[in-house]
């Protein structure tokens, strides 16, 4: 199922992530508990299109995102997957590796 680029925006700024803006891109940094940026956690999306994620795209961006599977990056954008269990995953994904 398709997202909204604007409803990916909202949540990934509410949720650990920075914005940055450069050319045709939007690019997402993710800012650790500490304000620390994490290389390793990042996505982009492109300001063109019509608005909408694919399904392809979204699962590529859960895989930057450290997500185990698309349907977490969905619970995120729809706010069931908190901060705070975001910044767990993030922590155990990391330290992993």
């Amino acid at each position: 199922m398709p997202a909204k680029k604007r409803c990916f925006a909202s949540a990934a700024l509410k949720k650990g992530f920075i914005e940055m803006k450069k050319g045709n891109h939007v690019f997402y940094r993710y800012q650790n508990s500490k304000g620390q940026i994490e290389d390793r956690v990042h996505t982009k999306v492109s300001h063109g299109g019509n608005g909408d994620l694919s399904d392809s795209l979204l699962a590529k961006m859960a895989i930057q995102m450290k997500f185990d599977k698309k349907e977490d990056l969905m619970k995120y954008i729809e706010c069931t997957f908190t901060l705070e269990m975001y910044r767990d995953l993030v922590q155990s994904k990391l330290q992993s590796t």
